[in-house]
């Protein structure tokens, strides 16, 4: 890898509910409570949110949660415009689809988002790294448009795309799911940052999973088992909350209580405390079908309807509706 080691810079600061936000350039966020005596963070708006803009894909991966095809829409970004004017600067949106690359105005709607202080990162399929190359660097890299740039791993045994990955630079995380990552992908994440997701077991992950339980369990015991080594060389190892679940981190890593209370962030559906104010900082937006939901497992009765002119707070608020 042959980028440079730059010094992260503060890149943004603001208040949420009963903390203080510091993000940084390379990703660092520190939050701090106003009231040391609090143990607990509570959120007026979401720090971050994933937002799906197209359910067209190409890529035909046979675990998609999201069911997407040749055939899926793009959504209708400006409807959404009335929602971002009620962000706060500093705010992250994590794009995906689909091919969130092939939606026609993924360029126009990362300016709209710089233009608000709104910081975006963007998750992309292995597949179509090549061929959205050059986009990708000249549009969103060198300008600085974008943030942070997750990239699914597909196929360990393609050299040219992670020589194209190590000319990205530091802010880029590979993205693996358990159950389909294998020993011999492990060396594609050694130095790197990675994310670990849980296996999602919806739409046709919930079809891939009925024919391939056995193998998709399996790859998750041995997962647990290499968890300390993959901690050892790899630069960063972060988990979603499925993949908290499924992998169990805290005891398979051994990690003791204090250590892992300072770096665990909560779960997706522990959303309130005793006085009722929300505890989550996440939330899920399919702006393809105008829903929001606590996350993108939730089950469909609890995804609800949303216009793109409400606010982000109440966004927040509807999204955890029905627990």
């Amino acid at each position: 890898m042959n980028w440079k080691k730059i010094s992260p810079k503060l890149i943004s600061t603001y208040v949420n509910g009963n903390h203080n936000v510091r993000l940084y350039s390379d990703g660092t966020k520190i939050k701090e409570t106003i009231n040391p005596d609090d143990d607990h963070f509570t959120y007026e708006f979401p720090e971050s949110f994933d937002l799906k803009i197209t359910d067209y894909c190409d890529a035909g991966c046979l675990y998609c949660h999201e069911n997407s095809t040749v055939n899926g829409k793009h959504a209708d970004l400006k409807a959404l415009l009335p929602m971002l004017d009620t962000m706060v600067g500093g705010t992250e949106v994590a794009i995906g689809g689909g091919n969130a690359l092939s939606h026609p105005d993924l360029g126009w709607f990362i300016n709209e988002l710089n233009d608000r202080g709104i910081i975006a990162n963007i998750t992309i399929n292995q597949k179509h790294l090549k061929s959205f190359y050059d986009d990708l660097m000249d549009l969103y890299i060198k300008h600085g448009n974008l943030m942070g740039i997750g990239i699914s791993l597909t196929d360990h045994t393609n050299k040219e795309d992670f020589e194209i990955i190590n000319k990205m630079g530091q802010n880029v995380v590979i993205h693996t799911i358990a159950g389909i990552l294998k020993p011999e992908d492990y060396h594609r994440l050694y130095g790197r940052k990675v994310l670990i997701l849980g296996y999602k077991d919806l739409r046709r992950g919930h079809d891939n999973l009925s024919k391939h339980s056995a193998e998709i369990q399996a790859n998750i015991e041995q997962l647990k088992k290499d968890l300390p080594m993959l901690e050892r060389k790899c630069k960063l190892i972060s988990f979603d909350c499925l993949g908290l679940e499924q992998l169990n981190p805290k005891e398979t890593l051994g990690m003791p209580d204090d250590k892992f209370n300072l770096i665990y962030q909560g779960h997706d559906y522990d959303m309130f405390d005793k006085d009722g104010n929300i505890t989550v900082s996440t939330l899920f937006i399919d702006a393809v079908n105008m829903k929001v939901s606590r996350s993108s497992t939730s089950q469909m009765d609890k995804r609800y309807s949303f216009t793109g002119k409400e606010d982000i707070r109440e966004l927040l608020a509807k999204s955890c509706e029905g627990y």
